[in-house]
């Protein structure tokens, strides 16, 4: 907007501001901002109200993992919550599909599309956060504490597959064979590499040097008389077996082939990473149903939905905060603020009044990656065939969908219907498919899922209008899958030095994982919302120092270094 308008802007928000702190009761009883006092639910977190809080008022803008957490933190202490939520549903990036529900995208051109989901009842798929590793102990205690029921989530099975036309002239082969044919042959060249050392060249005494051959015989399962790699059943079986036809190996993948594959280009190794580990959990339902649970255990009245805000401003010991109620603006004076608004979207949407210019700074610059998915509901569920024998995990391929994730749940399914995720990327390959149209993003996403499954050719077994996606960098409200800071960019440090703390007289939060050490995960948002509450309510802060390292979102969500 012009100076102008924004003078104008600030005028009328200021305005209202003031008629909220002279008429904060008549205010609260029009809007029905602040609930009024009921008893708090009994099957969730929030139990009968602390004196911690003294009635004192939260703004929590946005009911997202942060903002929920938040809430039923600041319920729980005795303050009075009241969550503003921009859309007409909880989660945030924690989004579900079900038979249905809307997926809309606002193009640069300023149209919106909207998309509807047509899966069969009792089908979803989790288009934003879909898994919780093992180690992300807040999200896990979170929901026991809710009892949302989990399930295990399968992150890699041996069976999934791995394409690229650079090798085995485009023939998909399974994770084991790649894995450990590739082992078998790096235990061989050390083998020889040891045969062929000397104690004073590789610093190991006659029995550690046998020790370590005896290890590198065991890890790659090589010949024990000549410490070659001749292949191994861990890769694979040649023929079924019979009664007459005993297990043998099939013959292991030529080592210029591995090489000429980059299959560790791909993600290969991810579940190698602290936060892909094998073990991890999804909630039975849905990944939304955590948060689902979360606004089910605050009090009545808490949320407001479809509640837009368009400005804040710091106003000595409070904070007064402008959103659209029903097409009518309101604003209201509050104690505390935490934003669990995208930072992507508070640049765009909302006006800031006596925020210092370094706090502006931080949220115009801040960066935001891309990521896409698209989902697909299959009429038959192929993977778990004899032909694949694929329960769970992730198939990956040298393209731009970069993946495919079946599902973790559902096995041996009566109707032998199932969803799966039929493109999951992120950054450049994200802002190209995520840019295509929809019809456009799943016929890409088809092809090139071919030539993993053949299936994918088939109309009937995979329909088009089953078909879904999604364009983080398009959805209203979002504008972003994660907070993109880079270690190598020593102005991430100054930006993230200065949202990760308070503003104004330490009434002013930023949340959310965008200001946490795992941008793009749950966690991070749970202890965002961990930090601030303990600033606010148990008085526990922290020296402002910059920061010495900020995380590595790139790392951090693909698994890539």
């Amino acid at each position: 907007m012009d100076q102008s308008d924004e003078a104008t802007s600030r005028r009328r928000f200021l305005s209202m501001a003031g008629a909220a702190a002279t008429s904060a009761t008549l205010l609260q009883v029009m809007t029905g901002a602040v609930p009024a006092t009921a008893a708090p639910a009994t099957d969730g977190l929030t139990r009968p109200a602390r004196k911690a809080g003294n009635g004192k008022t939260v703004a929590i803008l946005g009911a997202g993992p942060a903002g929920l957490a938040a809430a039923l933190k600041f319920s729980e202490a005795g303050y009075q919550v009241t969550v503003l939520e921009a859309q007409g549903r909880v989660g945030g990036r924690t989004l579900t599909a079900r038979p249905g529900d809307q997926v809309t995208e606002v193009w640069d051109d300023g149209s919106v599309r909207t998309q509807s989901c047509q899966f069969d009842q009792n089908l979803y798929l989790n288009l934003g956060a879909g898994r919780i590793p093992y180690v992300h102990q807040r999200v896990i205690d979170f929901c026991r504490r809710l009892k949302v029921p989990l399930e295990p989530y399968i992150h890699t099975t041996t069976a999934n597959l791995y394409q690229t036309d650079k090798a085995w002239r485009g023939a998909t082969k399974p994770n084991r064979r790649i894995a450990n044919d590739t082992r078998g042959y790096i235990a061989q060249f050390l083998a020889q590499a040891v045969q062929k050392g000397t104690q004073t060249e590789d610093g190991l005494t006659p029995a550690q040097r046998d020790q370590f051959m005896k290890l590198l015989v065991e890890f790659g399962e090589l010949d024990k008389t000549d410490k070659s790699y001749l292949g191994s059943t861990r890769s694979g079986l040649a023929k079924t077996p019979t009664v007459l036809q005993v297990e043998e190996p099939v013959d292991p993948l030529l080592f210029k082939d591995l090489l000429a594959s980059e299959f560790w280009t791909r993600g290969f190794y991810q579940d190698s990473g602290l936060h892909w580990h094998t073990t991890s959990f999804q909630p039975v339902g849905g990944m939304d149903n955590i948060w689902r649970y979360a606004a089910a255990a605050l009090p009545s009245g808490t949320i407001a939905f479809n509640s837009p805000v368009y400005g804040i401003q710091l106003d000595g010991n409070g904070v007064n905060v402008g959103w659209t109620d029903n097409g009518t603006n309101r604003v209201q004076r509050f104690d505390y603020c935490l934003s669990n608004i995208p930072v992507s979207v508070l640049r765009r949407q909302v006006t800031l009044y006596n925020f210092s210019d370094d706090f502006r700074s931080a949220v115009r610059d801040m960066p935001f990656a891309a990521a896409c998915k698209v989902g697909w509901q299959a009429n038959r569920r192929f993977w778990e065939s004899e032909r694949y024998q694929i329960f769970g995990g992730i198939s990956r391929i040298d393209h731009e969908i970069q993946q495919i994730w079946y599902p973790s749940n559902d096995y041996f399914s009566p109707s032998d219907k199932g969803t799966m995720t039929g493109a999951y990327n992120s950054y450049k390959d994200a802002v190209t498919l995520g840019n295509r149209p929809h019809e456009e993003r799943l016929s890409v996403a088809r092809t090139a899922a071919t030539k993993l499954h053949d299936e994918f050719a088939s109309n009937s077994v995979v329909p088009n209008r089953l078909g879904m996606s999604i364009a983080w960098h398009k959805v209203p409200y979002q504008l972003g899958a994660w907070a993109d800071w880079r270690r190598d960019d020593p102005e991430h440090k100054k930006l993230y030095s200065t949202l990760i703390y308070p503003q104004g007289q330490d009434n002013f939060f930023v949340i959310g994982d965008q200001v946490s050490a795992l941008p793009g995960w749950q966690e991070g948002a749970l202890m965002s919302a961990e930090w601030a509450y303990e600033w606010i309510a148990n008085g526990r802060r922290a020296v402002r120092m910059p920061v010495q390292q900020v995380p590595d979102s790139k790392s951090l969500t693909t698994g890539e270094v």
